[in-house]
């Protein structure tokens, strides 16, 4: 091929990169354009376009126009990864909740999927315990209370740091566990997300129900409210991850199902990714404020702000932003 063809075929996506690359360099850190998508390709075959335009001799000027863009572009993706902490803020600030409340449906679909169980359940305790144990396993209701018994002390102790270390990683590795068995679900047509909810509500109900039918709500309670906001919130979206990703699979419209599954992967994840860093966090005060012998006025205001700060941030964060 001669020059004036090469230049021809090629002068448009030259041109597209030199704007692509100008935009870059424009924008501020935390607002890269939508299309940077392309630049790796782009840089791709600007390199490709270089190495022929060498190979052939089409000219200094070309080959010398052609390794400016390709290094440009180099410069610019290379640059991409220094960003990862201010895209790390922006998507803990306003695109992870604003992605909740895209799939509100889901997510109250999800939260009755486990509340409703939770609370038949705990009604059962309460009113008919003979009947509880045809629903939950006697053996680990009895290791619940040997637990929170409190002629023990229930689940308070003053631990070492080498204690609550301990202690936060066993409850990042059941409670990340949890999410992942929840959202894994989805490829089971959502069905999977569903059981898994309801099998946590209903075991939660139980113990809870039981525990207030036998007086351990003292012990129980001031436990689990400090880490309880974010740990349940967190399994609920992670169930919405499942549910969006079963709904892809059950109603893929005109795509494929492995077309339709690729597509709305990349949003799912995010929703696991958000909820596994609220599991992180509650783990965290699980293990270093929960079981501290501290008032239980303490730990219920403290779980009160809790509460009310998830509740706060889905509903407000990322709103000004979004408009």
């Amino acid at each position: 091929m001669k020059r004036e063809p090469f230049v021809a075929a090629r002068e448009a996506r030259w041109i597209r990169l030199e704007d692509l690359l100008a935009q870059l360099r424009s924008v501020r850190r935390n607002a890269a354009p939508k299309d940077v998508a392309e630049l790796p390709a782009a840089y791709r075959r600007v390199c490709q376009d270089l190495a022929l335009a060498r190979r052939r001799m089409y000219g200094r000027e070309l080959t010398e126009r052609l390794n400016r863009l390709a290094l440009a572009g180099r410069e610019q993706l290379y640059r991409l990864p220094a960003r990862f902490a201010q895209r790390a803020i922006d998507f803990i600030a306003a695109e992870f909740p604003r992605k909740v409340r895209e799939e509100a449906r889901l997510f109250w679909l999800a939260t009755a999927a486990f509340l409703v169980p939770a609370l038949a359940v705990a009604a059962i305790a309460l009113t008919r315990p003979d009947l509880l144990y045809a629903l939950v396993d006697a053996e680990q209701l009895h290791e619940a209370e040997r637990m929170y018994d409190p002629a023990n002390g229930g689940v308070t102790e003053l631990r070492d740091a080498g204690g609550n270390v301990k202690m936060f990683a066993f409850y990042i590795y059941n409670n990340v566990g949890i999410d992942f068995r929840t959202f894994a679900g989805g490829f089971l047509f959502g069905v999977g997300s569903l059981a898994v909810l309801v099998f946590n509500g209903i075991h939660l109900g139980a113990i809870v129900g039981h525990f207030l039918h036998i007086g351990y709500e003292t012990t129980l309670l001031p436990f689990v409210v400090g880490h309880s906001s974010l740990e349940l919130t967190a399994m609920l979206i992670a169930g919405v991850a499942g549910l969006r990703l079963g709904s892809a699979l059950l109603a893929p419209g005109r795509r494929s199902r492995g077309r339709a599954m690729v597509e709305v992967a990349p949003h799912c994840l995010q929703l696991l990714v958000g909820a596994g860093g609220m599991t992180a966090l509650a783990a965290f005060i699980e293990g270093f404020w929960s079981a501290q012998p501290l008032p239980d006025s303490v730990k219920y205001a403290v779980g009160a702000v809790l509460w009310s700060a998830v509740a706060t941030y889905f509903v407000f964060a990322g709103r000004r932003r979004a408009a």
